[in-house]
């Protein structure tokens, strides 16, 4: 049981983590994840063999002497295998090898990966700041992130060197850490009772010639090699190869410095941003536009500026679109329809409708502060701010969720000859339903009250659209998702605006990491019977089919035995009976 965080997480972190290197949960995440590691089929072969051996010694100490030398080496044999088994488990470590066999390739170097470690023309410098007994809670993603960091530095002919550094040991690892943009994390652990903190170090600084990049704090593993690989090819690039995103400006959109300046901020990092000024009479200038951003627009666009939108994706080109058929009154908290929302231009290009109505659901949200006329403010649910799930994982990245502030249904229509593939990106629980009047938006608003509304379902709020020419498109009803009123407060907002410009923006490099994320994948039954059969017959199943197994082999060796029995009594009665009539000269069967 010591593989349970909830368990470890009761004990000292060195106690904690050389005790969950003795259990086979730990040992079996692997397994479970689709990887097998040749440390963890020794770590089962050792115990497996240990526990066989002692059930041996068992077995014969009830028939040998424990004074003889058998006996004794049995004990010897035992207690050497529970030593070596230990042995494993806590220096398993160094034991390499593994085959990867997840669909994506999740846990092993990808050939983007190599490829850009390939351009390497100088050394580069990996510097990873991590706990030596790290907290339980980032124990398995810290000998994770070491194994991957070691496959990078051997795929990389001598030009990666990786260099450990363990600041709460020494004080100039800790001052290093401390320069390099790497603070420690805390986390809570549970002792006697007692809640805790313990701070944890586990972060990774490039440097290539005189660049550097940082990441803070790996979380988890998942998404860790784009991140890595897409930082070395941002080194590898001069500063005036950054990518270039243009926002449309002059119809009234969400302004990127006023409304998205926290978003704005972090993408600014990696991306070049210019304003695409729409003027009347003046085309617009989308000539170095890598991805065109489109946030709710309030005033129409003319006709020859949708030509040139148009002409533009038709190039290959990628948008981003982030529109609002519905607009909210934040002083009355009541929507308003928008006529220029250019909804309609994603209907008739992509065939993704975009409804004009407000999703809530009544299950996922978020609890907002609302004034209740007096000087104090209550925390109320709010279910028009939908805390929506990630449907497509691949862009979407790690990201699980995200809080979607009065949004929009969207709708998928199929178009004659449309060359773009359309996918969900971002749904609603089925717990979800539709406002089509919004215009009370208020937490007591009767629609969200009505006992008599039961047409609950799932609405897709964000697709995805791609096509074989090269041209990618986001498409999401609602931009409040990435003002600042929401990116300041859910970091998952920003994680997910970023991943999605960085889909868009990608180079064809770096597609196939990219694309490496766990997905989940969903059993599909045909009906609730074939649900139940295969449940419980992996249940109950299993364990039934071994004791069939022994019952069938009892009864074979019980039979045996009984024939065994009774040719042995036959045969002394055969013997008793001629020996009698040998004996008394009679003749008798």
């Amino acid at each position: 049981i010591m593989g349970l965080e909830i368990v470890a997480i009761t004990l000292p972190s060195n106690v904690a983590n050389l005790l969950q290197l003795l259990s086979p949960i730990t040992h079996f995440e692997n397994v479970g994840r689709g990887i097998i590691d040749l440390r963890d089929i020794v770590y089962f072969l050792a115990l497996i063999s240990t526990f066989l051996s002692a059930t041996f010694l068992i077995i014969r100490s009830r028939t040998l002497s424990h004074e003889t030398p058998q006996y004794r080496n049995l004990q010897l044999g035992v207690a050497g295998l529970i030593i070596l088994s230990i042995l494993i488990g806590w220096f398993g470590t160094s034991i390499k090898g593994r085959i990867d066999l997840t669909e994506d390739k999740i846990f092993s170097l990808s050939p983007a990966t190599v490829e850009v470690l390939g351009e390497l023309e100088d050394l580069l410098t990996v510097d990873i700041y991590m706990s030596k007994d790290p907290p339980v809670q980032v124990s398995p993603v810290s000998r994770d992130v070491n194994d991957f960091l070691e496959d990078f530095e051997a795929v990389s002919d001598g030009l990666v060197k990786l260099v450990r550094h363990f600041p709460e040991d020494h004080e100039r690892s800790e001052r290093m850490a401390s320069t390099a943009g790497v603070p420690p994390v805390q986390f809570n652990l549970h002792s006697q009772g007692e809640l805790q903190i313990k701070t944890g170090y586990l972060g990774v600084v490039l440097t290539y010639l005189d660049k550097r990049e940082v990441i803070p704090f790996v979380h988890s593993v998942d998404g860790f090699e784009y991140r890595l690989t897409s930082l070395t090819n941002k080194m590898l690039s001069d500063k005036s190869e950054k990518k270039v995103l243009g926002f449309l400006t002059g119809h009234d959109e969400l302004s990127p410095v006023e409304g998205m300046g926290s978003f704005v901020a972090s993408v600014n990092q990696q991306y070049q941003l210019i304003p695409v000024s729409a003027e009347e009479d003046s085309p617009l200038n989308l000539e170095d536009v890598d991805v065109l951003v489109i946030a709710s627009p309030k005033q129409k666009i003319s006709p020859d500026h949708r030509d040139q939108i148009k002409s533009y994706l038709d190039a290959g080109g990628k948008a981003f679109f982030n529109l609002e058929p519905v607009l909210v009154d934040m002083q009355q908290l009541a929507g308003l329809s928008n006529r220029h929302s250019f909804a309609d231009f994603v209907e008739y290009y992509f065939g993704v409708i975009i409804d004009e109505n407000m999703v809530y659901d009544r299950r996922s949200h978020e609890n907002l502060s609302f004034s209740t006329g007096s000087t104090a403010n209550v925390l109320l649910p709010y279910p028009y701010w939908v805390r929506a799930k990630i449907v497509d994982k691949k862009v979407g990245g790690n990201v699980n969720t995200v809080v979607m502030p009065w949004s929009s249904s969207l709708g998928i229509m199929t178009l004659p000859n449309n060359r773009y593939k359309i996918q969900p990106l971002i749904a609603s629980t089925e717990f979800a339903a539709v406002d089509d009047s919004y215009r009370n938006l208020r937490p007591d608003s009767p629609v969200l009250n009505d006992p008599l509304q039961t047409n609950f379902f799932s609405s897709d709020l964000g697709v995805t659209a791609e096509s074989d020419d090269g041209s990618r498109v986001v498409i999401i009803g609602d931009a409040d998702w990435l003002a600042d009123t929401a990116t300041q407060r859910f970091g998952t907002n920003k994680a997910l605006g970023l991943n999605l410009i960085d889909w868009l923006a990608q180079e064809d490099s770096l597609a196939s990491v990219r694309s490496k994320v766990v997905s989940e994948r969903k059993l599909v039954f045909s009906s609730n019977v074939h649900r139940d059969v295969v449940q419980y017959s992996n249940i109950g199943g299993v364990p039934l089919a071994f004791i069939l197994l022994g019952f069938i082999r009892y009864l074979t060796r019980r039979s045996k035995g009984f024939k065994n029995n009774w040719r042995h009594r036959v045969g002394r009665l055969i013997g008793k009976s001629s020996g009698s009539t040998n004996g008394s000269g009679e003749d008798s069967e």
